[in-house]
């Protein structure tokens, strides 16, 4: 994150941008890795070590759908924590504001390309699987909304010392 700024909005939209990768990738990843063990068991290969091994991966996946999550409250402390730290002057709370808009509007179009990327009935197997990232990653633009209140509230929030809060 950029501390030299006079506001944190390319942070607010970065934030966005590595939740609907994550989230697509976890889901893509699963989608293939459920072909994967599908073709196993055609084959015959699911049987006895493979079996457990398999299973215990695909619990592994499982965890994505926590693990977006964590990775949501983990992009809201850091967001909190650097505007924390940035020393700026309040005329640019409004320029927040305003540009704010446009940032909600760009996560809106991420949620929409999301949508349109997990809609085919190929990623079907994985609709079920990960309610948490599918939620997370259709409402970015609320998540960008609660940034960029966060951060506002931590950035112009605060008493100025000097150049760095300490």
């Amino acid at each position: 994150m950029n501390l030299f700024k006079k506001a944190q909005g390319i942070n607010y939209l970065a934030g966005a941008v590595v939740i609907f990768l994550f989230g697509f990738f976890s889901l893509l990843a699963y989608t293939v890795w459920i072909e994967v063990v599908n073709a196993l068991t055609k084959g015959g290969f699911y049987v006895g070590q493979v079996k457990v091994t398999i299973d215990a991966f695909t619990n592994g996946f499982l965890a994505t759908d926590y693990l977006i999550v964590l990775l949501v409250i983990i992009i809201f402390l850091a967001i909190a924590f650097t505007s924390y730290k940035i020393s700026t002057d309040t005329a640019f709370f409004i320029i927040t504001i305003i540009v704010g808009f446009f940032w909600c509007a760009i996560s809106y179009f991420f949620n929409y390309v999301f949508i349109q990327l997990v809609s085919p009935s190929v990623f079907s197997t994985a609709w079920g699987v990960f309610p948490r990232t599918l939620i997370i990653c259709t409402n970015l633009h609320w998540i960008v909304l609660i940034e960029l209140i966060i951060g506002s509230i931590t950035l112009y929030g605060k008493k100025e010392k000097a150049e760095f809060l300490s």
